[in-house]
């Protein structure tokens, strides 16, 4: 079982930083990324998803007042490593509290600016502990060459559960698929049954031999909105 605890985030208007803060619910196992996903989400809910951010274009900052940001990330210097294994940085790996103001801002513009002003929190200070012991020079050996995945060393990344985790429930769920595998029989006799009804259905609503002109309207304007969503 998880536990995990949910939480409300105030996101800064991304087109207006006077506007007021938009509330977001999260979770605080949620990875970096989830939560730029969610912000996303809520931020551009009535822009069509072609024409929003992206969120690996965008990073989160976590901010205090106007002078006191981090960059929060998926992976960085404190991530926690355990021999090959290196798992993903979330909320709770932060220490972020219910009711912090966060922002997206575009990559090349964000500032890992980590301030020493008396309104940091606990939370802050402690990360900012994390950076200074990450940054000692027996740490950086020690974690360097492992901050970025590489497939030669192995290296793996977990969020919630390691997939070794499951290794023992996967040998116990290859007797259900050999039970499923017996339906296999009924599958087909069952598309069998349903292939003229779906080949008719497609014959009715795409064929022009029948109606000698082009196809409804309706068809038309479906596939235009298609075509806009792909652009």
């Amino acid at each position: 079982q998880i536990d995990y605890k949910m939480l409300t985030l105030n996101c800064v208007n991304p087109e207006n930083e006077n506007a007021p803060e938009i509330p977001v619910k999260v979770l605080n196992c949620d990875t970096i990324t989830q939560v730029k996903e969610k912000l996303l989400d809520a931020v551009y809910k009535g822009v069509p998803y072609s024409q929003r951010p992206k969120a690996g274009d965008m990073d989160l900052e976590w901010r205090q007042g106007r002078m006191a940001r981090i960059i929060l990330q998926d992976e960085d210097v404190t991530t926690k490593i355990d021999n090959d294994w290196k798992r993903l940085n979330t909320l709770a790996h932060y220490q972020v509290t219910d009711g912090s103001s966060v922002a997206l801002v575009p990559k090349q513009n964000s500032a890992y600016n980590i301030s020493n002003s008396s309104t940091f929190t606990k939370s802050l200070s402690r990360y900012e502990s994390m950076l200074r012991t990450a940054s000692s020079p027996d740490s950086l050996r020690s974690r360097t060459p492992m901050i970025t995945p590489d497939l030669e060393s192995g290296t793996k990344l977990w969020h919630l559960v390691k997939n070794h985790d499951h290794m023992d429930q996967r040998e116990g769920d290859r007797g259900s698929k050999m039970v499923s595998e017996i339906y296999l029989t009924r599958l087909l006799a069952t598309k069998g049954t349903l292939q003229k009804f779906v080949d008719d259905l497609f014959e009715t609503i795409f064929s022009t031999a029948h109606r000698g002109s082009a196809l409804p309207l309706a068809i038309k304007y479906m596939f235009d909105f298609l075509d806009e969503q792909a652009d």
